[in-house]
Formats: C-alpha cells, structure tokens, sequence
C-alpha cells in the first residue's frame, strides 16, 4: 500500500468518525404543547361545523368558561384561514342545581 493510499484512507476514516460525532452530538431543540405550570388550565375540541367551516372549542378550566371560535377555510386553499370568535357561555351558571 503506498504512502498516497494510506494518507487517503486516513482522511476519509477521519471524515466519516467526525460527521458521526456531528450527528450524535446534535439533538434537535424540545417541543413541548404546553408548558408545564400551565397544565390543566384549558381544554381544547375542535369539530367539523360545515363544510369548510370549523368550530374550535376552549375551555377555560379556572373561570369555568367556554369559549367558541369559527374557523372558515377558503375553497381552493388560496388566502389564509380566517379564524373568529363566535360565543361564550359560563358553565358554571350553565350546569348549577336549581
């Protein structure tokens, strides 16, 4: 084996061990959904009201509260999903003993 061989092989060892060192030490940043002080605060449901035309429901744990939001979906998918709100109820009233 000459000398150009071995220094050639020694380069491509050394590239391979340093792109699998690279790829081990890189960890993609966490996601979270919710951070964790803030659990069970909220609830969301999302349901299908009509035909390109959404309806997202929030609740809010703390106040007792739902709030109802509409999403319209353009037909087509061209311009931006409009998103607006639509109503409130407080539960709280909603479901007490009479």
């Amino acid at each position: 084996m000459s000398k150009r061989v071995f220094v050639v092989l020694l380069v491509g060892i050394n590239f391979i061990l340093l792109l699998g060192l690279l790829l081990s030490a890189y960890s993609p940043p966490a996601a979270f959904a919710q951070a964790v002080p803030l659990t069970g605060e909220y609830m969301l449901v999302t349901a299908e009201a009509e035909l390109n035309n959404d309806a997202i429901y929030v609740i809010d744990l703390n106040k007792r509260q739902l709030h109802a939001f509409r999403a319209r979906v353009p037909r087509g998918g061209g311009g931006p999903i409009q998103i607006g709100w639509v109503h409130m109820r407080d539960l709280k009233r909603d479901f007490q003993r009479r």
